[in-house]
């Protein structure tokens, strides 16, 4: 999720970034080969200012001449391309009729065809590998009775009720005959074909959905609709599944002990049962995707620290990395090995990339050419000791224009915990940094990218040796990096969100804060958001340890707060809910600390209206300069 705001200073023309070449930013997602490795489609996603936008379009390279051009325009989005397995036509997702149905398009162009004509919106689909038929899933659609009640305005929720089951079917494409699979009472999660066609792997959760997730992987027969469960992690912090070429393992992600993320690759026999962990010694970081090139070997994207790798892993565990100088996010390899990819940095957003066997990546897209004219920051990576001589990497943007005047200071801080930094275009760094702040973004105990035993070193200790990490930090930059100690604000969104409302209880050091989607009373969070099996993992629950909760909750200390604080909130958000904003906002205003409370309507945790975006930066930016600068 990116958020803009106008730089608003007087700069050189060169060094502006403005509000619509903020907003004008695209992504590059599912990159794909067709079964001939001929030919490649991507998903290129575009926010910003406009008609019709947000939206998503898919485009169409010509691998051997290395172009790129859109192969779908409607006014609508369209997503999750696949090939069919004779790659004569691409299958689709498309919002055209409102609901998300399958499109199929020839490959040679023409009209998309609306293939599936369900009732609910169809949330994934595989092609079968053997067969013109498409197997997808959908939720279980409303009853004539409960379409009935509605219109009657009788719209209380059960709860417990609120997940409609999912639905498999199968749909022929020639006839468009469907098929219905199950009635079980369960919800489906991901769907794979096994190679021969005939049977499906999924992950299902049993409705009514558990407090603590408990996910099953199950063998679907399309035969004749038996289901099998085989032997899955115990712990819900899994997913991901891939299906080995042979069809005897399936890979996915899993975490190394019981959580807190699904943090290592496993590979797992479906004759045995077995699974072994192919990543926890030999690389000890975070898998992000992965693919099969055989059936003894995978590649995969590997995060390390702020940069992103990509590892060639046998099923043994021997790792090898592969020399591209370049992070890497999403990819497809073909038969014959060759790459593409999505490739980013902090000065250049994403953009598709090929590699063939000469070894040199090629830039394929330009989609953010505009950002070549702008003077962009570039993070200069720090390390330093905390307080204990744990090892915390971070990274330091400073006005590209030099100066011998100290800098103001943004500690920015990423969400998560489980989350990092890394070497990526942001808008929320680039412009604070162009109205003359200095930004440090830390990746403290708990981020990824640094091995499992740092993202557990935070375990049951929110606001301790996290916050720690962040103020020696501070600290070290005051001592080393002509930084001003009387003009410094923190910010963040989530957990970061959570961690500036702390810093306002525990120092009075910032200036100012922005306090975004945190955490105020970690104990009412628990019980009001959605899946608190994360919260879980830290902290265990409220109902057994309450007084833990209270000690780790900024509202515990909002007595000693005297920072202008601002809260932004979305009133729809279900990870962090609104009241958590609430309860800060009227804590500070009982202590008469200066602060606003900012709520829009209809967002989640990620804002989605770009307008929004605008408003919210100008209102943090405005914040930070009245009461840093």
């Amino acid at each position: 999720m990116l958020f803009f705001v106008s730089a608003g200073i007087a700069q050189t023309k060169k060094d502006s970034l403005t509000i619509e070449q903020a907003l004008s930013k695209y992504s590059v997602k599912n990159p794909l080969f067709s079964p001939d490795g001929k030919k490649a489609v991507v998903v290129v996603y575009q926010t910003g200012l406009g008609n019709n936008l947000p939206a998503s379009h898919i485009w169409l390279i010509d691998v051997a001449a290395k172009t790129i051009k859109q192969f779908t325009n409607s006014k609508k989005s369209e997503t999750n391309p696949k090939w069919s397995p004779d790659g004569s036509q691409l299958a689709f997702l498309s919002n055209r009729n409102e609901d998300n149905q399958i499109y199929l398009m020839d490959i040679n162009g023409g009209e998309a065809l609306q293939l599936t004509e369900a009732k609910s919106s169809v949330t994934e689909f595989v092609w079968n590998p053997k067969s013109n038929t498409i197997a997808y899933l959908a939720e279980e659609p409303a009853s004539a009775e409960e379409e009935k009640r509605q219109a009657d305005k009788y719209d209380e929720e059960v709860v417990s009720e609120s997940v409609k089951p999912t639905r498999v079917f199968t749909i022929d494409v020639n006839t468009k005959q469907t098929t219905q699979f199950t009635h079980q009472n369960w919800e489906v999660e991901e769907i794979q074909w096994m190679p021969l066609g005939d049977v499906l792997l999924l992950v299902t959760q049993a409705l009514p959905l558990a407090e603590v997730p408990v996910y099953q992987l199950s063998l679907l027969s399309v035969k004749d609709s038996s289901v099998v469960n085989i032997s899955c992690p115990a712990h819900p912090f899994w997913g991901n599944i891939l299906i080995s070429p042979d069809g005897n393992s399936v890979a996915y992600n899993s975490s190394l002990g019981d959580g807190p993320n699904a943090h290592d690759l496993f590979l797992q026999s479906l004759k045995t049962g077995v699974a072994k962990n192919l990543t926890g010694k030999s690389i000890d970081r975070p898998i992000w995707m992965f693919k099969f090139i055989d059936n003894h070997h995978l590649v995969s994207v590997v995060q390390k620290g702020f940069s992103t790798g990509l590892y060639n892993i046998d099923d043994n565990g021997n790792a090898n990395e592969y020399s591209i100088n370049q992070n890497i996010r999403a990819f497809d390899i073909a038969t014959d090995g060759t790459l593409l990819f999505e490739s980013f940095s902090a000065t250049k957003p994403s953009e598709v990339w090929l590699m063939d066997a000469d070894k040199k990546p090629v830039q394929v897209s330009h989609f953010n050419k505009v950002f070549d004219s702008i003077t962009l920051a570039k993070p200069r990576l720090i390390n330093y000791k905390s307080f204990d001589g744990l090892s915390i990497e971070a990274a330091l943007y400073k006005p590209v224009t030099t100066t011998t005047k100290r800098l103001p200071l943004v500690v920015f801080i990423h969400g998560g915990p489980t989350g990092a930094f890394i070497n990526d275009y942001s808008a929320w760094v680039q412009l604070f940094v162009q109205r003359g702040y200095a930004v440090f973004c830390p990746n403290i105990r708990g981020s990824e990218g640094y091995g499992y035993d740092f993202i557990t070193a935070n375990r049951n200790d929110w606001g301790g040796n996290d916050f720690k990490d962040i103020m020696n930090g501070v600290d070290m930059l005051i001592a080393k990096e002509n930084i001003d100690s009387n003009r410094m604000g923190i910010t963040g969104w989530s957990y970061g969100g959570y961690m500036a409302g702390w810093a306002v209880t525990q120092t009075n050091r910032f200036k100012a804060a922005m306090a975004g989607a945190g955490m105020a009373n970690l104990a009412s969070e628990f019980g009001t958001e959605d899946n608190a099996a994360y919260d879980r993992w830290f902290f265990g629950t409220p109902y057994e340890n309450l007084e833990n909760f209270y000690k780790h909750s900024p509202i515990s200390f909002i007595k000693n707060a005297k920072t202008p604080t601002l809260i932004i909130q979305g009133e729809n958000d279900k990870i962090d809910p609104v009241g958590q904003s609430q309860e800060l906002y009227r804590a500070l205003r009982y202590y008469n600390v200066p602060t606003e409370l900012v709520l829009y309507p209809n967002e989640p945790h990620g804002f989605r209206q770009i307008k929004h975006n605008i408003d919210f930066y100008k209102r943090m930016i405005n914040w930070f300069d009245k009461y840093v600068l």
